[in-house]
């Protein structure tokens, strides 16, 4: 299997994506960028709690769809077609997106497919961590 490994990171002003670097006992992470020609070219510091990794997917625009980003999901599968909202996350082992699920008063998690997203089904509306900030 040969899939892109990037994460991004926000340090309060800016959004940065690359490779990271965690130290677990210093609570400290950093994301090193590259050059378009693949060398190193930075570091940053960032908050550790806005860190995400890329899913390998992208969504109906060709955006990368990162863990933490809020979702719309175009349901046309079951005869209650419908659009939910959610945030993606890593569940049991899988990329999902949580939801409320308003009918049954829970929290779902349907797992991301790649098939879901050829069929044009996903749309990035924004992460959780942009709206903690507005």
């Amino acid at each position: 299997m040969n899939r892109e490994i990037e994460f991004r990171g926000f340090d309060g002003t800016k959004w940065y994506y690359g490779d990271l670097e965690y130290n677990r006992k210093a609570d400290v992470a950093r994301i090193h960028t590259y050059k378009k020609d693949g060398s190193y070219d930075k570091q940053y510091s960032v908050n550790p709690d806005t860190v995400g990794q890329f899913t390998g997917m992208t969504d109906k625009h060709g955006v990368k769809v990162f863990e933490g980003d809020i979702v719309y999901v175009y349901d046309f599968t079951s005869i209650y077609a419908s659009k939910y909202r959610g945030v993606v996350k890593m569940y049991r082992g899988s990329w999902c997106v949580e939801y409320k699920d308003s009918i049954f008063d829970m929290v779902a998690h349907p797992r991301l497919f790649f098939d879901d997203f050829a069929d044009r089904k996903t749309e990035v509306v924004g992460n959780i961590h942009d709206a903690k900030q507005a």
